[in-house]
């Protein structure tokens, strides 16, 4: 790792809710062990991976670095239930997160994990959902994020917040 770092922002934004073969699960009849490993794939191993390699390589004093991850994957706030993979997927990654913010505060302790949720985004993403409808432009989204980023502090490592500021409930 010699010559990298150390970072001040990183900022994962994959994510994959449908694609071609896959659409969110309405009930637990639609589960299929395929779609759950894309989803988690995407979702939950791929930042996982990065945390493993990026996190040791933040600023000690100032670094961040946040996940996009969504309100649906708050066990607590779920009331419609319904799509299974993506909200558990972003449900693990919540808890990833987490998890390594304990582990980094050791030797990184002015470090900041985030786990966020951007809101409902005019994208690929959101599309076939009213995306367009109900979301905002992204450039927004993206200066409304970076504004959280910026606001919170090693405290607050480890913790799942909105677009908004707000804390979420896990």
């Amino acid at each position: 790792m010699g010559g990298q770092g150390p970072f001040q922002l990183i900022i994962n934004a994959a994510g994959l809710l449908h694609g071609p073969e896959l659409m969110p699960e309405k009930k637990l009849g639609d589960l299929q062990l395929a779609q759950l490993q894309a989803v988690f794939a995407v979702n939950t191993f791929g930042p996982a991976l990065l945390l493993r390699h990026f996190a040791p390589l933040l600023d000690r004093h100032c670094g961040r670095m946040a996940m996009l991850s969504a309100k649906v994957g708050s066990i607590g706030d779920n009331r419609m239930g319904g799509w299974y993979s993506y909200r558990a997927s972003k449900a693990a990654l919540n808890m990833l997160i987490k998890t390594a913010a304990i582990e980094l505060r050791r030797s990184h302790p002015g470090a900041v994990l985030l786990a966020l949720h951007p809101g409902t985004v005019n994208s690929a993403l959101s599309a076939p959902f009213r995306g367009a409808e109900l979301g905002r432009p992204a450039g927004m989204a993206a200066t409304e994020l970076l504004q959280v980023i910026d606001g919170l502090g090693p405290a607050d490592s480890g913790g799942f917040f909105s677009y908004s500021g707000e804390a979420l409930p896990w």
